[in-house]
């Protein structure tokens, strides 16, 4: 059996839906942070929506598992994924020089149109001097931080990770994807969903939300039901003692229905409120059976999302007991 790893945080930040009053419990929030990480009463610069997000929900993470910041160590790394923030960032930046010509073309932004930028603003905020990864693959980029992450810790390279997804679906994003005849993109909105992990146990870490059993993907013919077969055999479970199914996509479909019957899945399938935020959709939907399995007495969590690339992931997650 691949050991389980360990979740000892968990930060979560979103504007999709919110009202005023929530939006600006966001700000200061995130002012708060900011502060905090001040040099000298200097405060760091963010310029985007997308960066405002994924710094927020690290810092919580790391906040909910004990862990003082900045750390100015190398023993937590960073995976995130994220995919269609930066797509809406690059639309912009693009229709600017377009429209403006030379002029439009901010040296502010422009590192933002290049994917890695996020995750390393992060570290340099926080002061983590770990692995800094970042994982571009659609809806599915925090699905797939998450396992990468899990395989890293699994295999020694890091003893800590810091790992999940961040969205900023704006109206450049959302036009650009009508254009190219692409899927409907929902409504705008904002979110992130980060979780410190470790394996094995970390002396300086101690704190357990849950546990991450077993994760697997797939591409190509039948990947929905290749990823729960793979995720479960990751885990060592029967298809009987899966508790509850969470779906971490826009739309609950027969065929995903289908495959889990097909498996001996039995458990109740609901879909996950967050489906719609894109990158930051798998782990919010993570963190939402986390919570629901808390008690532990429905068993694991299956948690399953697809896109419109032909791709599947799915986790086995277990509350605390």
């Amino acid at each position: 059996m691949s050991p389980p790893v360990r979740v000892s945080g968990i930060g979560i930040a979103r504007t999709d839906g919110a009202g005023a009053e929530e939006t600006a419990g966001v700000a200061r929030r995130l002012s708060a942070v900011l502060a905090a990480l001040s040099w000298h009463g200097t405060h760091g610069r963010l310029v985007h929506p997308i960066e405002e997000m994924a710094l927020l929900a690290a810092h919580d993470a790391l906040r909910r598992a004990g862990v003082r910041t900045p750390l100015g160590g190398e023993d937590i790394g960073v995976a995130l994924g994220l995919e269609e923030g930066i797509d809406g960032i690059k639309a912009q930046y693009y229709r600017d020089i377009l429209r403006d010509g030379p002029l439009g073309a901010s040296p502010i932004v422009f590192p933002l149109t290049t994917p890695n930028t996020i995750a390393a603003r992060i570290s340099i905020a926080l002061d983590l001097r770990g692995e800094n990864l970042t994982l571009c693959a659609g809806t599915l980029s925090g699905a797939h931080a998450l396992g990468l992450a899990m395989e890293m810790l699994r295999a020694g390279r890091m003893p800590v990770m810091l790992a999940g997804g961040a969205t900023s679906v704006q109206g450049e994003f959302l036009d650009a994807l009508s254009v190219a005849g692409g899927p409907e993109g929902g409504s705008p909105g904002c979110g992130a969903c980060l979780f410190l992990l470790r394996f094995p146990a970390s002396a300086a870490i101690r704190g357990e939300a849950g546990r991450l059993l077993g994760y697997a993907q797939a591409v190509g013919r039948d990947d929905v039901r290749a990823a729960i077969q793979a995720c479960l055999q990751d885990a060592e479970l029967a298809p009987a003692q899966v508790g509850s199914v969470h779906v971490a996509a826009a739309h609950e479909s027969r065929s995903l229905v289908a495959s889990l019957r097909g498996l001996g899945v039995g458990a109740p399938v609901v879909r996950s409120p967050s489906a719609g935020l894109h990158s930051a959709s798998f782990p919010l939907a993570v963190a939402e059976a986390l919570g629901q399995a808390a008690d532990g007495s429905r068993g694991p969590a299956l948690v399953v999302g697809s896109d419109c690339l032909v791709g599947a992931a799915a986790a086995i997650v277990h509350g605390d007991e």
